[in-house]
């Protein structure tokens, strides 16, 4: 949402509110405990706050005969914490929660763990719908500070809980698998109105051991993660139920400076009225390097991402306010502070230029220069 929307002291109201939220949650009383991810054979309980803004400007370039529209500022601003208590031989439980706090408060993620074991995780509560290699990353953890277009739309957090299942072989985890089930109402609708779930089944296979959470890019360590990706779930429209299905297949691939990843989604969904099977595709592919000279090839990255996606195969053109087939290419620049292995997310600046070309219809997507920084901490 562009910040000349908002009303300043609303929303500074609104800031102040969630902090006041999180400060009683806990978090400021243990701003000595370890952090979450060292070993808890010292400390049993550890938990820390966390949060991000991404101030961001985009200049809409418009074509021929087109009116600049769209162009503005915008800034997405997250607050929240997460805590873990070592129980020993039980296992290890914690909780996480994330609230959007720019322009009103919006809860993201709010869930609780159970890990029995290394190898096998429960989460219970809203969070993202296992789907998508770029969706489950972090909006902080991305190489372009714009979405493939052909994930627009596809899935979102909704609430539920979901098993997640590992293969650690001598010290790696070879692969994984996330089973769950969920309501299929969207973000913070905490019923099932329609009493139809969701279910949502993702595998990846990662011969050269897993990463710890889902990144874009290289961190400069060796990586290489195959998957695949299915949910299920029922709409009812016209009084008419149908089966909704959409799957994914992903590939990452990363090594020194370099880094690989495409993906493609596919999704069917009956006409509401006739039955008749629409369908909705798209794919892309990212590649991005860092600059291999000294002082830069931790620092400065080059980026370029190609890629098309049909909200609907059976239509001509834009249907129920969706852009109709359309190849877009991007080229981003991105500037790290910190080099890696360290925190090279937390503090950078991206700069990237997307072009679209529409492949059907009549209507015009303007080209874009968008401009991100974030700062995490």
């Amino acid at each position: 949402m562009a910040i000349s929307n908002c009303r300043p002291q609303s929303s500074v109201i609104s800031v102040i509110s969630v902090i006041s939220v999180i400060y009683n949650f806990g978090f400021c009383s243990v701003a000595h405990a370890a952090p979450v991810d060292q070993s808890l054979a010292d400390h049993p309980f550890s938990a820390r706050p966390s949060g991000y803004l991404i101030p961001a400007f985009t200049a809409v370039l418009p074509a021929a005969g087109d009116e600049r529209v769209g162009s503005g500022y915008d800034l997405d601003a997250r607050l929240g914490g997460e805590a873990r208590l070592d129980l020993g031989r039980v296992g290890q439980v914690g909780a996480l929660i994330e609230v959007k706090a720019w322009p009103a408060p919006v809860l993201k993620d709010a869930y609780a763990l159970y890990r029995p074991a290394p190898f096998l995780r429960f989460d219970i509560g809203q969070f993202k719908v296992p789907y998508s290699l770029a969706f489950l990353a972090s909006d902080t953890r991305r190489l372009l500070p714009v979405a493939p277009q052909a994930l627009s739309g596809m899935v979102g957090r909704d609430l539920g809980v979901m098993m997640t299942a590992s293969l650690p072989i001598r010290g790696r985890t070879l692969g994984s698998l996330q089973l769950a089930a969920m309501n299929g109402e969207g973000p913070n609708h905490p019923s099932d109105a329609d009493g139809r779930y969701l279910y949502a089944m993702r595998g990846v296979i990662t011969p050269l051991g897993a990463r710890t959470k889902p990144f874009e890019g290289s961190d400069g360590s060796l990586y290489l993660g195959l998957g695949g990706a299915w949910v299920h779930d029922r709409s009812l429209d016209s009084g008419r139920e149908s089966p909704v299905n959409q799957f994914a297949g992903e590939l990452q691939f990363s090594w020194a400076v370099l880094s690989i990843q495409g993906e493609f989604v596919y999704g069917d969904r009956p006409e509401p009225v006739s039955g008749t099977p629409h369908h909705r595709r798209g794919g892309y592919g990212t590649l991005s390097a860092f600059l291999p000279f000294p002082g830069l090839k931790e620092h400065v990255q080059l980026v370029g991402r190609f890629g098309q996606s049909d909200p609907d195969d059976a239509a001509a053109g834009p249907t129920a306010g969706e852009l109709s087939s359309t190849r877009e290419l991007a080229l981003g620049l991105n500037l790290y502070w910190f080099g890696a292995p360290g925190p090279f997310n937390d503090l950078k600046l991206q700069l990237a230029f997307l072009h679209y070309d529409e492949l059907e219809g009549t209507g015009s997507q303007n080209d874009t220069l968008t401009s991100a920084a974030t700062v995490r901490f």
